[in-house]
């Protein structure tokens, strides 16, 4: 992913950060200074995890320096369960977590040096939170999402891929006309997206090492929403091509459409499931939008959502599902458990839409509008965490969160 610094430089600086919310009953945790501040990077990587609450040295403690073991007076007088210190050195950051319990290092790790800086850091978070709760960790990834400037008539639209806390940004595309709906290749070193630079909407594939792409669908009508297969051969979407929006497989090697779906209702947004043998779409065959189960290889639909009168825009990751539901005539992000019937709303803006599940299925991005302007949220999957992104100017849309970066 280091050559992704060969791309288009910066036009706008990084998204304005803001955590408003944080977990206070999370798992305690100090992280001790390390230089370039690189303690600040992981402590806020995290928090935004909703799994961890911060404590902070008092005022005149001092931690002896790294590898140098804890006195019990020290480990007393700090409220936490775990201590992280780190060092800097020419190889990398070398990072210890302590448990206070005993005052001797758990783990060890020695993260190497790479160009982006901040990604040290991030790998570092990753390591400590997998160590911890068992889960992989999940902060040295990347969002792809849309800017929109200008007025009316005058917008300019460009897609970005950024770290995941909204730092490091770099373009993939510009372009007069709109760009939705970007979705990640398994692999990391593609995005396919919806464009209107023809004049009328196509699905592009783009490697965003190269800049090269291609057109993969540009049927008369609509050619929207595209998410890969999990293994990267196939690409669902939703295509009008008899006049009535269905969900169609598209072979990304040979170019092969495959119709799944044959209803006289809407059918899109398509989602490919955790084990990928089905997709998950939004459907209002039955009067009013729903998600819809139907194998990968065909084969007949399955209603999934029973609860509330509107659920849509599905993202899964394993057996978790992100969507959009309308609570009380708003519009709002909610999280439930694939073939589950109830679902937890995690969000509480009035049009909250386009959510995106990181790869450990632990955060939520999505977009949401605040006086009139677009903005992108990131919050935990237990709701006890918030971050807020916003751009310097214009709006933010249709994020998309990365897989693993290899």
């Amino acid at each position: 992913m280091l050559m992704l610094f060969i791309l288009p430089s910066k036009v706008f600086s990084e998204l304005e950060l803001h955590i408003s919310k944080s977990a206070g009953d999370g798992i305690p945790i100090l992280i001790a200074p390390i230089s370039r501040g690189f303690n600040r990077i992981i402590d806020a990587d995290l928090k935004r995890s909703g799994r961890f609450t911060s404590i902070y040295l008092k005022k005149g403690t001092i931690l002896p320096a790294f590898g140098v073991r804890l006195s019990p007076t020290i480990l007393q007088s700090i409220k936490a369960e775990y201590i992280v210190r780190g060092r800097v050195s020419k190889a990398g950051l070398d990072v210890e977590l302590i448990d206070t319990s005993t005052g001797t290092p758990v783990a060890s790790y020695r993260i190497a040096n790479v160009a982006n800086q901040r990604r040290m850091a991030h790998k570092a978070a990753d390591k400590i939170f997998e160590r911890i709760t068992r889960l992989k960790g999940a902060f040295d990834t990347r969002l792809a999402y849309v800017t929109a400037t200008g007025r009316r008539q005058n917008k300019h639209y460009r897609l970005y891929i950024a770290d995941s806390d909204g730092y490091n940004p770099h373009i993939i595309l510009n372009s007069d006309q709109p760009i939705m709906s970007p979705s990640w290749s398994p692999n990391g070193s593609q995005l396919a997206y919806v464009s209107f630079e023809s004049g009328k909407s196509a699905i592009y594939i783009q490697n965003i090492f190269t800049g090269k792409k291609r057109m993969v669908s540009g049927h008369k009508g609509i050619n929207g929403a595209p998410t890969w297969s999990r293994n990267g051969s196939q690409i669902a979407m939703s295509l009008s091509i008899d006049g009535n929006s269905e969900i169609y497989l598209l072979s990304v090697h040979n170019g092969v459409l495959k119709r799944l779906t044959n209803n006289r209702a809407i059918d899109t947004e398509p989602a490919w499931s955790g084990d990928g043998r089905s997709i998950v779409f939004t459907s209002d065959r039955g009067g009013s939008a729903q998600l819809y189960k139907i194998p990968a290889y065909g084969g007949k639909a399955k209603r999934m959502t029973f609860i509330g009168n509107y659920n849509s825009a599905a993202d899964i990751v394993g057996n978790k599902i992100a969507l959009v539901r309308r609570n009380g005539g708003q519009f709002r992000i909610a999280i439930m458990q694939m073939g589950g019937a109830g679902a937890d709303i995690i969000s509480k803006g009035r049009y909250d839409e386009s959510p995106s599940l990181a790869p450990n299925g632990t955060m939520i991005a999505y977009a949401t509008q605040r006086k009139g302007r677009g903005k992108l949220v990131v919050v935990s999957d237990n709701g006890k965490s918030k971050q807020e992104l916003h751009a310097p100017e214009g709006e933010v849309r249709e994020p998309a969160w990365s897989p693993y970066i290899r």
